[in-house]
């Protein structure tokens, strides 16, 4: 952990903001390139060296309805304001068509860059082709292109496969401790590689604690009264549960609020996923066990930062960087190291940490 965090302090310095990082040694290189550009047609981006003045960028977020998308839309927004970059965000509501279209609309407006949350991982073609057919370079952030979709100059994600396991094997203990051996799981749509990969990692967990999943509920809308209303049906099915799995934020709390009517509460044992004022909230009320929190503001930080270095045709070191999913518990939550994460996490803006 302490050297995720000592990374994550090194981009942020180099940037004079809040820190940032990743699991990995993937700190960006901090020296400025000096090659004179070279001269090109008014299409074509500039050579190393690139000056950033007056270049503009758009944030193509899937649905600015859910606050995970307005914290990595602050991260971009922290970045390019500290290089003097104008950016704009089109918000696709949740709409694989309407993404293609605000691609196409940040082309004809001549943007120098891109940076993508995909609405959905197998979409990520109808951004990537026609940018690249445009010369546009194009950072991912949050969620990952789908295996052999490679157009893109730096995909910056979360370590999604780590994360599903550190959490089911935390909640396996939990259920466990309540005298149980099955779970559900409240889940993003799997045709997201993020979805995909925390499954894998609680699936190996599970198998090791031999605690089985009796249940794996889509919850396409994302919303807190969605996920209530399938965990209030997953518990009238499988009344036997002692433990949730919520795949994402609003699912622990659905989760959270379907067992306080239910008069479950200490029960059955939830975790969840990414972390905001409310689910840390949660958490020291004791109500959430547990959250392996993603760094919202940290990907849209560090997606930026790697979008300038490929518009100043600058060498990108790493295509694919995963930030860190650290669990988060009523144990650690305070300390110094969470709480550094954590405001990578959301805005301070935000709530309390």
């Amino acid at each position: 952990m302490k050297k995720a965090l000592s990374i994550l302090l090194t981009l942020g310095l180099v940037f004079s903001m809040a820190a940032c990082g990743d699991k990995k040694e993937e700190a960006a290189d901090t020296s400025a390139k000096t090659d004179t550009a070279k001269t090109q047609d008014s299409g074509d981006k500039e050579a190393a060296g690139g000056s950033l003045e007056g270049k503009k960028i758009v944030y193509l977020a899937p649905s600015k309805d859910i606050l995970y998308w307005q914290w990595v839309e602050e991260g971009v927004k922290q970045a390019c304001e500290e290089e003097g970059v104008e950016f704009v965000t089109y918000d696709a509501q949740n709409s694989t068509t309407t993404q293609a279209t605000n691609v196409n609309t940040a082309i004809t407006q001549n943007v120098d860059g891109i940076i993508l949350s995909p609405v959905s991982s197998t979409s990520c073609p109808t951004v990537l082709d026609p940018a690249e057919e445009a010369n546009i370079p194009v950072t991912i952030a949050a969620i990952g292109a789908e295996e052999g979709v490679t157009n893109y100059a730096c995909c910056v994600t979360a370590d999604d496969y780590t994360s599903g396991y550190d959490n089911g094997k935390y909640l396996c203990e939990r259920v466990k401790e309540l005298g149980g051996n099955s779970i559900g799981v409240l889940a993003l749509p799997m045709d997201r590689t993020n979805a995909q990969n925390k499954m894998a990692g609680l699936e190996k967990a599970c198998e090791e604690a031999s605690v089985e999943i009796v249940q794996v509920i889509q919850t396409p809308d994302l919303t807190v009264s969605e996920a209530t209303s399938e965990a209030t049906d997953l518990l009238t099915a499988h009344p036997d549960i002692k433990g949730i799995y919520g795949m994402y934020e609003q699912a622990g709390t659905g989760a959270v609020l379907a067992l306080e009517t239910a008069g479950l509460t200490g029960k059955i044992s939830v975790v969840s996923s990414d972390g905001s004022p409310e689910s840390i909230a949660l958490l020291r009320e004791g109500k959430i066990d547990g959250i392996v929190v993603q760094e919202a503001v940290g990907q849209g930080l560090v997606a930026a930062q790697q979008l300038f270095k490929a518009i100043k045709g600058e060498a990108i070191e790493e295509k694919d960087i995963p930030l860190p999913e650290p669990l988060v518990t009523t144990e650690n939550v305070d300390d110094p190291e969470i709480q550094e994460i954590l405001r990578l996490v959301y805005p301070e803006s935000a709530g309390s940490y």
